[in-house]
């Protein structure tokens, strides 16, 4: 069932982001059937509805890997879930209907075996702060998750025997609110995943010693443990140096320094613009030098990832555009405005162009600042353009003949007070809304008066 502001009358279309993830309207009003086809990858998905008003802003679905189950009640307390059948490797969803709500699952273990509980309810874009606890059969507490790398918890435990745990699911309001009680609404979905599957191991030790350019998988698999590398450089060299950890979803809080051979600290980072360190370094000298990764609050383990780049630097570009949706009327126009980020000096034009625009619809290339900055498109739709609703694309072109790119600009996902990232931060498809102009009445042609002859 679909619900919200904008859906309130008439009848919703639903368009994905995937051509195989489909959703027909069902038998009842608002109500859709999703139908997923073989070849889509599991992962997360983007759904929007939308009228001939407009669009909703898009909603996340995922696909799963395991089987799919909902939620039974009542599951509200320890009895309640004490006689629905216990499970694992399950996606349970379900929803925190009421404040106050708690939602207990049973789930069946086995000694020796760990078992891993990751809840997304945050990360679907539910407005909440969602906490998981585990219970043993007598309802003692023998685990808990809160946030992780956002709002969302995670569980790891090694059962001591063989039998039945609960997980309990509760959430407190997001935006956070002055009283700390458990909150709930039919729009605190979310989707508890259990399983017992072995963890994938941690990538095999790569060389220490890079060539440039080099990509690399790593971990900090203890704590206060470094990893580093050495590489030769020339003097002058402009090297793009980069760890990804928080993009990944890793909870290393990955920091990342260059030293000469003997030790010397040249240069540190820690966060970027997306909390992974990243930086523009020049060498100053011929001769090898040390790239070390490490977590800023010295934390290690098996799950602490990393993915670590050394490249020479070449000018990038990045645009984000105002919004995720846009509507112009026939025979008017409409503005986007996109902010365009440089890193690096472009010998040539930068420019802004859309593309994918629906027939009776264009817009001129528009100049950005050679530094970047604030830009806007105009639309202009024909006066006889037809009603049509379609997703299109902003692109950022470079013309200098060295540095050649074509950066497609991205919206953010519109949330309220992000606290960590959703399942999906942001997407490339704006929505286009093009409603006809509506035709003027016609006005009837005036009565006749037939003068008649005096007799």
């Amino acid at each position: 069932m679909v619900t919200g502001k904008g859906l309130e009358t008439g009848s919703p279309v639903a368009r994905s982001n995937h051509p195989g993830l489909v959703l027909l309207a069902g038998d009842k009003p608002k109500k859709f059937i999703a139908t997923i086809a073989k070849d889509v990858p599991p992962g997360p998905y983007l759904v929007r509805f939308y009228t001939p008003e407009g669009s909703t802003p898009p909603r996340i679905f995922v696909v799963g890997k395991l089987t799919e189950s909902l939620e039974k009640e009542p599951n509200d307390v320890l009895a309640d879930a004490k006689t629905s059948e216990a499970r694992m490797n399950v996606t349970i969803n379900g929803v925190l209907e009421k404040a106050g709500d708690v939602d207990t699952h049973a789930i069946r273990v086995q000694k020796g075996k760990t078992i891993t509980l990751e809840l997304h309810g945050y990360a679907l874009g539910s407005p909440m702060d969602p906490a998981m606890r585990l219970l043993n059969e007598r309802g003692v507490e023998i685990a808990a998750g809160h946030d992780t790398h956002n709002l969302d918890p995670h569980i790891e435990y090694t059962p001591t025997a063989d039998g039945t745990l609960f997980a309990q699911v509760f959430a407190f309001a997001h935006p956070p609110a002055a009283d700390v009680a458990l909150k709930g609404g039919a729009n605190h979905v979310y989707r508890l995943t259990v399983k017992d599957e072995p963890k994938k191991p941690a990538p095999a030790s790569e060389p220490k010693t890079l060539t440039i350019p080099a990509t690399v998988p790593g971990s900090i698999s203890k704590p206060t443990e470094e990893d580093s590398f050495t590489f030769t450089a020339k003097k002058g060299d402009d090297l793009a140096i980069a760890v990804r950890a928080q993009s990944i979803r890793s909870p290393l809080d990955a920091t990342m320094r260059v030293e000469e051979a003997e030790g010397k600290i040249l240069t540190q980072t820690d966060d970027g613009d997306n909390l992974d360190p990243a930086l523009r370094w020049k060498a100053p000298k011929d001769g090898d030098f040390k790239l070390v990764v490490s977590d800023r609050f010295r934390a290690g383990s098996a799950d602490h990832l990393y993915e670590l780049s050394l490249k020479p630097f070449v000018p990038t570009l990045a645009a984000t555009l105002d919004t995720h949706a846009y509507l112009v009327e026939s025979g008017k126009t409409a503005e986007v405005k996109l902010t365009v980020k440089t890193n690096g000096t472009f010998a040539g034009k930068i420019q802004a162009r859309a593309v994918q625009l629906p027939a009776g619809v264009t817009a001129d290339l528009v100049d950005v600042p050679a530094k970047g900055g604030e830009v806007k498109l105009t639309l202009k739709a024909t006066a006889d353009a037809a009603a049509s609703q379609s997703p299109f694309a902003v692109e950022v072109i470079t013309s200098a003949p060295d540095v050649l790119q074509t950066v497609t600009a991205r919206y953010l996902i519109p949330f309220t007070e992000p606290r960590g990232d959703l399942l999906i931060v942001n997407d490339s498809s704006p929505w286009l809304t093009l409603t006809a102009k509506p035709k003027p009445k016609e006005t009837p042609p005036p009565a006749k008066v037939e003068a008649k002859k005096a007799p």
